[in-house]
């Protein structure tokens, strides 16, 4: 496990705003970007939601729209903690080890969690969300990413350097793909096709042929390093890359060329990108989740919003386009839901 995935696993231990203080400061414009008195807020807090908790904080978050669930990785309970997005209840909490990645297989009704100590593959079943299968990996699973059109699993193993394949349908291993020391965040574009992986050690971006296997292209991120998060446009051929330095390369993803970048809060981890408004969400545990619009052009800051520290993972909800984030106090854990401007 990568010092990274260390640091999630013991966040918690480290301080968050008051919690009457979090709805009025994420409300606010913060810092930088574009402000105006006649603006709406960039984004509006909801009261927090307590999840019930081991010691140990949060990683990864996705959203399985159909089934309205929000999915989060919880190392520290070893848990895969499910919350009804309709009513924002803690409906379930899956023992599956050490979580960190999480990807929604909605042909093969599977959840797939990524865990790092006593590694594995564990699946999920997706209509009673209970575990039905341990794959175990020679080595601790970090980010996943699930390609709908080939119904495989691609996950990051973070001791080798490799990518792991794992068929949706038989949850056997395929393939590996060595890619480089220093995987940190992987992601799928059905519109390119493409596996699109952040390597640290190389500064890059790894493009992954799902039909070979095989990586293609090597993509510089530079001005962003020590890259962490990774989100894709395929509407539009745009790939953000966040660097851990407080840069956003935005890169083309017909040719790997850099578009623009974006200034955005140090020491973000996850990132993600809402389509339909074209904004971009970056989460830093420094307390900071950067909004990010997309333009014609590339990408520009909106504004640096104020959040509890640690909150450094992020999910749309694209039915709602409500952010929601997910942080850890000494006393309890948290999601919140953060409201956009209508």
């Amino acid at each position: 496990m990568n010092e990274r995935a260390v640091q999630r696993q013991t966040s918690y231990r480290l301080g968050v705003l008051p919690a009457v203080l979090l709805a009025s400061s994420i409300a606010l414009w913060a810092g930088q970007g574009r402000t105006s008195a006649a603006e709406p807020p960039a984004l509006t807090a909801q009261p927090p939601i307590v999840v019930p908790r081991a010691a140990g904080a949060f990683d990864y978050m996705t959203v399985d729209d159909r089934a309205r669930r929000l999915l989060v990785a919880h190392p520290g309970s070893r848990t895969l903690d499910v919350i009804d997005l309709n009513n924002g209840t803690v409906t379930q909490q899956v023992s599956v080890g050490e979580a960190h990645g999480v990807a929604v297989d909605v042909k093969d009704g599977k959840y797939f969690v990524g865990a790092s100590r006593q590694p594995a593959l564990v699946v999920i079943g997706r209509k009673f969300v209970v575990k039905n299968d341990q794959i175990a990996m020679d080595g601790p699973i970090d980010a996943i990413a699930f390609d709908t059109k080939n119904g495989s699993l691609y996950a990051d193993r973070v001791d080798n350097g490799s990518v792991v394949v794992l068929n949706g349908k038989t949850n056997r291993q395929v393939a590996a793909i060595a890619v480089g020391t220093g995987l940190e965040y992987i992601e799928y574009d059905p519109v390119s096709d493409k596996v699109y992986q952040n390597v640290v050690s190389t500064g890059s971006v790894a493009v992954i042929d799902p039909s070979t296997n095989r990586v293609t292209a090597t993509w510089r991120a530079a001005p962003a390093a020590d890259l962490r998060g990774l989100a894709v446009d395929g509407a539009n051929h745009r790939l953000f890359s966040a660097g851990g330095n407080g840069k956003l390369a935005v890169l083309d993803t017909n040719s790997g060329a850099l578009v623009a970048s974006v200034d955005i809060a140090p020491s973000v981890d996850q990132i993600a990108f809402d389509p339909v408004k074209r904004r971009l969400y970056c989460a830093s545990g420094t307390g900071v989740l950067s909004v990010v619009a997309e333009t014609e052009t590339g990408a520009e800051l909106i504004a640096n919003i104020t959040v509890p520290r640690r909150a450094h993972n992020v999910t749309i909800d694209p039915k709602t386009h409500a952010v929601w984030i997910s942080y850890g106090t000494p006393d309890n854990d948290y999601v919140m839901k953060l409201v956009p401007p209508a």
